[in-house]
């Protein structure tokens, strides 16, 4: 069991001053809100390799890159590593990072991933003559390739807690602002689409040939999709004293494993809810404060009412009154990406006082039976948040996360 450190002293929270996307529904901050706020779908037939022998063949594939101004360098090979390039620099000019690193900032660089570099370890295997793709084969790979972008002079972490990569690496990142270990930190995460990922989910059953959804009673599995998510992570004090305005702040944040089964969720949901609880106090905040909670969500039948239980248990009866939404219907299941993704939602549905909706959501599920956000976007400014993340192994994480001032 990991959790947190202890609560720091209000005047230093973990403030997050820069945010970037790359996703299947838009690439770049304003895009990625409006694809959520319309309800748009990045679900698509993939294209980008053979699925002719899948069961499934579609995901949330992002068909193209766009030019993101900053880039003059010629980006990497590995895609991996051009999907955070290209979200990280997004985040660093809204937190004008540079401007930290030239005053003598040591930027450390804290990426989540389940599968890392493996696209371009199979794409050697299809073309073994290219050493560039090789390059970017390792887990680190990516990561390694971002920091080398950035000149980053502080630690470099590739974290890798499944499905939970992304909101565990964001835990990571305050602890090593806590610790003097660095002074701004590049946190996130990613996952691209391959065979690899493909074939094994489709061996595993766990795909639906029918669409997303998240808590609905017709639910039978996820899509997988890809992308990144980043952001600048400072203390408070050190954005204020830049005079950078915070997007929120990472209060708290926990990291529980219940290894109940190598893919299955454990079905009393032990490690979330002790993720959720350790959070909270971390954050130095009461389970009756919270506003809005964005659920990990899958459309998985075993996820979805498994966490259903767990904000019971943690809420008690005001569980009936947070909105809860899940976004996996528009992007499919991002793996390392998703919960940073969610992160950056949170933040943005503070800011915009909006609340996308769960799409697809037609049927109630008796288990299933919280105040989900459905239909159009909710007219709602939640001020603190809970972002949950569940993956293989009984990888669990949970953030707490507040709007800006």
């Amino acid at each position: 069991m990991m959790s947190g450190t202890p609560r720091q002293p209000p005047d230093d929270r973990i403030a997050i001053t820069g945010m970037g996307v790359l996703s299947p529904i838009g690439q770049g901050i304003e895009a990625f809100w409006s694809g959520l706020i319309n309800g748009v779908s990045g679900i698509t037939t993939i294209e980008r390799f053979p699925t002719h022998d899948l069961r499934v063949r579609r995901g949330g594939e992002v068909k193209q890159l766009r030019g993101t101004p900053g880039l003059e360098r010629p980006l990497p090979a590995c895609r991996a590593s051009q999907f955070l390039i290209h979200a990280a620099m997004e985040a660093t000019r809204m937190a004008r990072l540079p401007e930290a690193v030239a005053a003598g900032g040591r930027v450390a660089v804290v990426i989540g991933s389940a599968l890392g570099g493996i696209a371009e370890a199979e794409r050697w295997h299809e073309q073994p003559g290219d050493l560039q793709a090789l390059a970017g084969a390792p887990y680190d790979g990516p990561t390694r390739q971002l920091a080398r972008w950035l000149d980053a002079t502080g630690p470099v972490l590739t974290i890798s807690t499944a499905c939970a990569s992304g909101a565990t690496s964001l835990g990571v990142g305050a602890d090593l602002l806590r610790a003097g270990a660095a002074t701004a930190v590049v946190a996130g995460g990613m996952d691209v689409l391959c065979r690899f990922v493909m074939r094994g989910f489709n061996y595993l059953r766990s795909l639906t040939r029918d669409e997303v959804r998240p808590f609905d009673r017709r639910r039978k599995g996820l899509l997988l999709g890809e992308g990144a998510g980043v952001v600048v992570l400072e203390r408070a004090q050190t954005a204020r004293q830049r005079g950078i305005t915070p997007c929120g702040y990472l209060l708290g944040h926990a990291s529980c494993a219940d290894g109940a089964h190598i893919t299955a969720p454990d079905p009393q949901g032990r490690g979330l809810e002790q993720s959720i609880r350790l959070a909270l106090a971390n954050a130095g905040v009461r389970s009756a404060e919270i506003e809005f909670i964005s659920a990990h969500g899958t459309g998985t039948p075993l996820n979805d009412r498994m966490e259903t239980q767990v904000f019971k248990k943690v809420l008690g009866p005001r569980a009936y009154e947070v909105p809860v939404n899940s976004i996996k219907a528009h992007l499919g299941h991002t793996m390392g990406a998703a919960a940073t993704l969610e992160t950056i939602m949170c933040l943005l549905a503070w800011r915009y006082g909006q609340v996308p909706p769960t799409l697809n959501y037609g049927e109630p599920d008796p288990e299933c039976d919280l105040p989900y956000v459905t239909g159009l976007a909710c007219t709602y400014r939640p001020r603190l948040s809970l972002n949950t993340a569940a993956g293989f192994g009984g990888c669990n994480a949970c953030l707490v996360l507040a709007g800006g001032e």
